[in-house]
């Protein structure tokens, strides 16, 4: 422990890994490329849909060209996806590890209680939580509330 609160130190770490995730994302993944892909996809699907209700083999030829062609797409963009995953699974499990190693059995006092599912898959709701759940909480909250930010500067700025 560096400050003497786990709660504030499981939360900064907390804040920097959610940075850290952020960051590794926008440099390894084309979420402009993704997000392409995924409309031509749908596309691809709609037309799909149109050629499934018929019975004549050109139609079926399409439908296989199309499917082929929407495999082709999806591996582009499971690439981008699998660089970002190898390069932050390492990170983020050292990190993990730290933490466990420094704040296993320990339990954090919340002002509110919180839902909790434990180890035999039974439900609490409970305010003294695992540091692991606390780092969830906080990981959501956190990551949920910088993309909002991240998307009112985009906005601002176009």
């Amino acid at each position: 422990m560096f400050l003497g609160n786990p709660m504030l130190e499981i939360a900064l770490v907390s804040v920097v890994m959610v940075g850290v995730s952020q960051i590794l994302q926008r440099k390894l993944m084309d979420k402009k490329g993704m997000k392409e892909g995924q409309e031509r996809i749908k596309e691809k699907q709609k037309r799909i849909k149109e050629l499934l209700g018929k019975e004549d083999l050109k139609s079926k030829e399409e439908v296989e060209r199309l499917q082929k062609e929407m495999m082709e797409i999806m591996q582009k963009t499971m690439k981008g996806t699998m660089k970002h995953m190898l390069v932050s699974f390492p990170i983020f499990i050292l990190v993990y590890w730290g933490l466990g190693a420094t704040y296993s059995g320990m339990l954090i006092d919340l002002p509110t209680a919180v839902p909790v599912i434990h180890r035999n898959f039974s439900f609490e709701i409970t305010s003294s939580i695992s540091w692991l759940w606390w780092y969830i909480y906080t990981s959501f909250s956190l990551s949920i509330a910088f993309n909002i930010v991240l998307k009112i500067i985009k906005k601002v700025r176009a």
